[in-house]
């Protein structure tokens, strides 16, 4: 994907979140309700990237209310790991709900 297919809400909030954690500020803003599950597993996931980490985006996916971002993160160690950010759409503003160690499989419509 080019860099300008992420511009659109859920990669503002990604982008924006990530930059907040990368540079201490607290995570707390971004996190909703998200029926029930909070973000809050995000920061345990993140503390090991050190701050000051810098992170591309690699895929992302939205359907209805629900989207998943995923980024490659580049720590402390200078190597890129890959992450998922987990979005939901409450009230009409997008909320970070998680964050997963891996890639979301990004399934582009192509059937087999």
């Amino acid at each position: 994907m080019t860099p300008d297919m992420f511009d659109g809400p859920v990669h503002d909030v990604t982008r924006d979140y990530l930059r907040a954690v990368a540079g201490g500020a607290s995570p707390a803003p971004f996190y909703g309700d998200c029926g029930g599950k909070h973000g809050g597993n995000a920061e345990r996931a993140l503390a090991g990237e050190g701050g000051g980490f810098t992170f591309t985006m690699d895929s992302s996916f939205q359907e209805d209310d629900a989207a998943t971002v995923n980024v490659n993160i580049t720590g402390q160690d200078h190597t890129a790991s890959p992450y998922a950010v987990d979005l939901r759409r409450e009230n009409g503003k997008w909320f970070v709900c998680g964050l997963d160690t891996h890639h979301v499989q990004i399934n582009a419509g192509i059937l087999p």
